[in-house]
C-alpha cells in the first residue's frame, strides 16, 4: 500500500475543490458540511471524519478547515455516503418535531461541549441550517425550538444554543412519534 499525505486548508464557508486525484482526507480540524447536488444536507463531518471525494455530492467548510489527504492504491469506501444518504432518507418519515429533535441530538453528540451538566452545541450552527437539514422552513424551527425551550429540554439564548437535559430530548423524540 502506497500512502502519500499532504495537508490542505480552507477557511470558513468556502466550497471544498477536488481534483480527479483527490480521494480520501481527514480531518484535522473544522467542520464540512455535505450536501447533495440539489442542496440538501447529508451531514456535518468534524475532527477525525473522513472526507471521501464524490461527485455526487458537494462539500463546504463551515469554519476555518484543515484536511489530510492521503492517496491509498485500494479502492476506497465507494459505499460510504450511501449508508448515510438511507439513514437521512429514513429521518423523512417522521414528523417535523422529531426531525428537529434527531437534528439537535446529533449536533450535541459531535459537535457538543459538556459545560456545567449541559451540552453546549457550537455557535456556527443556526435555525436556517437546521431547517436546510430537516427539510423546513426556517420561522418553524423557530417554533419548535422555543416549544423545546419551554420545556427545558434546550437553551437558545443566549447563544450558543445548549442541551439541557439529553434524556429530556430523547424523550421528546418517542414522545412525538419516532
Amino acid at each position: 500500500m502506497n500512502i502519500e499525505w499532504r495537508n490542505r486548508t480552507f477557511f470558513g464557508k468556502q466550497a471544498l475543490e477536488f481534483s480527479e486525484e483527490d480521494k480520501f482526507f481527514v480531518i484535522k480540524k473544522g467542520i464540512v458540511e455535505v450536501q447533495t447536488k440539489s442542496g440538501s444536507v447529508l451531514t456535518y463531518l468534524g475532527v477525525g471524519d473522513m472526507v471521501i471525494a464524490n461527485e455526487n455530492l458537494d462539500f463546504f467548510a463551515r469554519t476555518a478547515l484543515d484536511l489530510e489527504e492521503t492517496k491509498i492504491d485500494l479502492p476506497l469506501f465507494p459505499g460510504y455516503y450511501d449508508a448515510l444518504l438511507v439513514e437521512r432518507l429514513d429521518e423523512y418519515h417522521y414528523n417535523a418535531e422529531v426531525r428537529v429533535s434527531i437534528c439537535l441530538k446529533k449536533l450535541a453528540e459531535k459537535f457538543g461541549t459538556n459545560r456545567d451538566g449541559e451540552i453546549q452545541i457550537t455557535p456556527i450552527f443556526t435555525q436556517y441550517d437546521i431547517a436546510n437539514y430537516c427539510n423546513l422552513k426556517r420561522e418553524y424551527i423557530s417554533v419548535l425550538l422555543r416549544r423545546m425551550a419551554g420545556r427545558k429540554i434546550i437553551r437558545m439564548k443566549p447563544k450558543p444554543w445548549a442541551v439541557l437535559d439529553m434524556q429530556a430530548l430523547e424523550q421528546y423524540i418517542l414522545e412525538n412519534g419516532y
